[in-house]
């Protein structure tokens, strides 16, 4: 039972050596490759497509795009959202921008008009569609099949192709199953600390239990870490977000639906007070809800995201940032307003500014390699699946070769790997990464029927 071996950075740097210009798939990757440099060069060496065309860490472009269409069209935030979704997933497997409107089933007058104000702004797409390589330039492509039609225009006349991976087979390490995910957090705490975290990477399913736990863990040991929690999942964002929609839900708001709201207020509220209205209950914090709600629709955004931060007792500059840039600061607070608001956080990654220190917390569905010494896997189950895209301009099957080859690449990383996860979760066995049966060699339902040892 066997991947096909990765090649070491030490083996693909020894390969792309004496080329000027190297291209592969994953930005971790190409960092790896520069770090084994060993003579100065001018300019860049081994990058990506999209980093080589926007000379920049690439921003996420389906919010940038969302942020200028909203100001430019009258669609709706959700019409607007799945067009500009179809239309930059379209432009990546087909190469252009219009390429959506040779589509009947998605060129609507929506994404006519959405199109029609990409193909003006500067996105990351836009400076690829863009960009070429000079042909008198030596270009080495490590991983081709990873790259996708948009990536591969940028492509000189004649390059040089490396595979990602050997004939070998790697023999991946048992799986450790543990009785529950706590079992599985606590154990990375025996193991990671404070001096050992910059060598250290855990990787995890972003959407699953383990990556609050994880978080959690790490901060009460004060155990420094980067690339885990979002703009949204800041306390003090939930609870703005969340005083909003509860001033639409009346009277008989219980205090058990705004606990996280009221633990933002700094109020402790006893269990045996959840099922009380928040209508009577006393104290200054409550006080100043129901006089906040009476008032809502003659407020605007922003005036009662100032009430808020009064009563935390700290800004949220980001926050106010990001209503500004919707046009929603200086909007009366209304119920559509609030759910165009709670659809936006809940569809795009608004970036942050983070400190690249500690151990690297990194999302399995998105990442494609991990440059750090020990990595750490969490739960390797149905959450490390992608969803097959069913869309007519994407080549399913070779998509999910990309994903499948992802998945190998990412289970390599590092010099030492470990694969931590539940047999059985509420009474029910784990399915294991549906990858797993493609690359596997034999018949298993759970981690238990493959090479595994039992923690307790």
């Amino acid at each position: 039972m066997a991947f096909n071996r990765a090649k070491s950075l030490s083996q693909l740097y020894d390969e792309v050596r004496d080329y000027e210009l190297v291209l592969v798939p994953d930005a971790p990757l190409a960092r790896g490759i520069n770090r084994r440099l060993d003579e100065p060069r001018f300019g860049t060496f081994a990058t990506t497509p999209r980093l080589l065309a926007t000379g920049r860490r690439e921003p996420t472009e389906d919010r940038v795009a969302f942020l200028a269409v909203i100001q430019e069209t009258n669609h709706s935030w959700k019409a607007t959202a799945y067009a500009i979704g179809n239309i930059l997933q379209c432009w990546e497997h087909q190469g252009h921008v219009e390429s959506i409107l040779e589509y009947d089933e998605y060129a609507d007058a929506t994404a006519e008009e959405v199109v029609e104000v990409m193909s003006e702004l500067r996105t990351t797409s836009k400076q690829l569609s863009s960009y070429s390589i000079e042909d008198d330039k030596s270009v080495a492509v490590v991983g081709l099949d990873q790259f996708t039609q948009l990536e591969r225009n940028i492509l000189p006349a004649e390059y040089d192709t490396y595979e990602l991976f050997t004939a070998d087979s790697f023999d991946h390490p048992p799986f450790h199953i543990f009785d529950s995910s706590t079992e599985i957090v606590e154990s990375l705490l025996d193991t990671i600390t404070a001096e050992n975290a910059e060598n250290v990477a855990v990787v995890l399913d972003s959407g699953s239990r383990y990556s609050s736990l994880v978080e959690s863990a790490l901060e009460s040991a004060d155990i420094p870490f980067y690339g885990g929690p979002g703009f949204i999942d800041n306390s003090a964002h939930r609870g703005f977000l969340q005083l909003l929609r509860t001033g639409f839900r009346g009277s008989d708001t219980r205090v058990s639906d705004i606990k996280p709201l009221v633990a933002q207020l700094g109020v402790d509220v006893g269990i045996e007070d959840d099922e009380k209205r928040v209508a009577a209950i006393e104290g200054p914090a409550f006080e100043w809800l129901r006089n906040l709600y009476a008032d809502l629709a003659e407020l605007t955004f922003e005036e009662v995201l100032s009430e808020y931060e009064s009563q935390l007792g700290r800004s949220l500059p980001q926050f106010r940032q990001e209503l500004q840039q919707l046009g929603l600061a200086n909007e009366p607070v209304a119920r559509s307003g609030v759910d165009d608001l709670a659809f936006y956080l809940q569809s795009y990654e608004v970036p942050i500014e983070r400190d690249n220190e500690g151990v690297l917390l990194a999302d399995a569905k998105s990442s494609g390699y991990v440059d750090r010494p020990v990595v750490f896997y969490l739960g390797l189950d149905e959450g490390w699946t992608h969803s097959a895209p069913q869309r007519p301009w994407v080549d399913t099957e070779a998509q999910i070769d990309r994903y499948i080859s992802q998945f190998q690449l990412l289970l390599q990383s590092g010099t030492d790997q470990y694969y931590l996860v539940e047999d059985t979760a509420g009474g029910q066995p784990v399915t294991p990464c549906l990858y797993f049966s493609e690359l596997l060699d034999t018949e298993f339902e759970r981690f238990s029927d493959l090479p595994s040892t039992d923690y307790t």
